[in-house]
């Protein structure tokens, strides 16, 4: 189902200079070919990124279990009542989004809290060794979590880095979540008051990688909600005050609130052109809401930032003259299949340099771009100092925009709707009346969580397996089972007395 993965030459330098020759990777090429030829001629624009740069960013469906009780969670009221998977099948699907992404695609671990659910079942040993199988198979997992459990148990997250090889992970932090330790929902007045909490996930991360030499990173999610909405110029302009933050927190994922699942939706929704206004607003800079598109323009919009650790000074990567799309388009292009991951190595710069070197034209229009932002002062010369001597790295602010499940169910009908899920890049394996399809999230939302849910509460072998308990209930097993009825945790369909 998939090709073997190239042996990692050992050693920092050995490794960098190996990506310096060997920058692309012919599947994965191939694989984006594809993929840009079932894009819709519309979408084949040179800011596209999907086809050019990415497949699409897979996920798993597993353990859906999670602790708390947040505003705005898109899974069935039911999804804590749900065996988790067993190793066997996670397994399968990761193997089948391989499939579908080639190498080195991005893989979200989720389903719920998945690391909530391993832990508190006692089946961490199954998570550690989800992760390390996404690496063996050639895509690059990122587990998604609240990160509570791993804040209150970093012995757990410390094994997931060392042993499972576990390098990213999003942690979502917001004031809709309720259960979060010392941060009751009804306490907390805005997202500042969230500060030290993203403060202590940034010390968790550097406090591990001065123990364990891995080189792990953290992306944020955001739901945006009414209550919110204002706060947000407050949260980029946190975590853009100080490098060392970014050079823990990658990627800024803000995502605009979606009526489906369990969500007390505002009465006056929040649109993605209220979210791009206050991106603008947080980071200072009149980035353009469609320099790049992932997908469908109506679903993802983008804007990295390279920042300068020895300055803390930002400068924004796209063009925010439209003149300089159609060099994008060509850079994208030539880019294609290169393995932009960060690892312990640092590698993705290293292939950066290959590709270049490879097309000195293509470099000679980089080259003029950037003297470009020099000369309009738009590229600080601390940003570029730093670019030249690999103390810089990127941060990338974004929004995903889902979809409300009354829009997902009438794309029969709509033809927009049609296009966003036919163009979707966040879509994972799913497995349907034996076969392995590729669906969007926004679908999985809408209608197939149920389908699979039932499967897995009438299925004897998972329901005899040690599920997740809730504080203060003790572990439910298949052979001794006893639990607080007013907060069960299996299916009506397992057989617990």
């Amino acid at each position: 189902m998939h090709a073997p993965i190239t042996p990692k030459p050992s050693g920092k330098w050995a490794a960098r200079w190996h990506a310096f020759l060997n920058p692309l990777e012919s599947e994965k090429s191939e694989f984006l070919r594809h993929r840009w030829e079932s894009l819709p001629v519309e979408l084949q624009t040179p800011n596209q990124i999907s086809g050019r740069h990415l497949t699409h960013c897979g996920f798993t469906t597993g353990a859906s279990y999670c602790s708390f009780h947040c505003t705005h969670c898109y899974l069935p009221k039911n999804a804590n009542e749900i065996p988790i998977p067993s190793l066997a099948q996670v397994k399968e699907q990761i193997r089948a989004n391989r499939s579908f992404q080639g190498p080195f695609g991005g893989l979200q671990i989720t389903g719920g809290d998945v690391a909530d659910a391993y832990f508190r079942s006692g089946r961490q040993e199954e998570l550690i060794e989800i992760v390390r199988y996404a690496y063996q198979v050639g895509l690059v997992p990122m587990l998604m979590t609240h990160g509570q459990t791993l804040l209150d148990h970093p012995d757990f997250l410390e094994r997931l880095v060392v042993e499972g090889g576990l390098r990213q992970m999003s942690v979502h932090i917001d004031v809709t979540q309720a259960g979060r330790k010392n941060y009751p929902i009804n306490r907390v007045s805005g997202e500042a008051d969230l500060h030290p909490l993203r403060e202590a996930f940034t010390e968790l991360v550097l406090d591990m990688r001065k123990r364990t030499g891995a080189n792990l990173e953290l992306a944020l999610s955001c739901t945006v909600t009414r209550k919110n909405i204002n706060d947000l110029p407050e949260v980029l302009r946190w975590y853009l005050a100080d490098p060392q933050r970014t050079h823990v927190w990658r990627m800024i994922s803000l995502q605009p609130e979606a009526d489906t699942g369990r969500t007390l939706f505002s009465e006056r929704p929040i649109t993605p052109l209220d979210v791009w206004e206050k991106i603008r607003e947080g980071t200072g800079r009149p980035v353009r809401k469609d320099a790049t598109i992932f997908g469908h323009p109506d679903c993802n919009s983008w804007a990295p930032f390279m920042v300068a650790r020895t300055s803390g000074e930002i400068f924004s990567l796209l063009p925010e003259d439209p003149k300089w799309d159609k060099m994008m388009g060509q850079l994208l292009k030539e880019i294609g299949g290169l393995h932009l991951m960060n690892d312990d190595a640092g590698t993705p710069f290293y292939r950066l340099l290959g590709v270049l070197a490879r097309s000195p034209l293509l470099w000679l229009r980089v080259g003029h771009y950037i003297a470009e932002c020099l000369a309009k002062k738009r590229l600080p010369i601390s940003v570029l100092t730093a670019m030249l001597t690999g103390k810089a790295h990127v941060v990338g602010i974004g929004m995903h925009n889902f979809m409300d499940a009354e829009m997902v169910a009438r794309a029969d009908s709509d033809p927009i709707i049609k296009a966003r899920l036919d163009s979707c890049v966040f879509k994972g394996a799913v497995k349907m009346d034996g076969q392995w399809l590729e669906v969007p999230m926004c679908s999985m939302n809408q209608a197939n969580w149920s389908r699979i849910y039932a499967e897995r509460a009438s299925d004897p072998e998972l329901c005899a397996q040690p599920q997740p308990k809730s504080p203060g209930n003790t572990m439910v097993t298949g052979s001794s089972p006893t639990l607080n009825h007013s907060n069960r945790q299996h299916p009506a369909s397992c057989s617990l007395e």
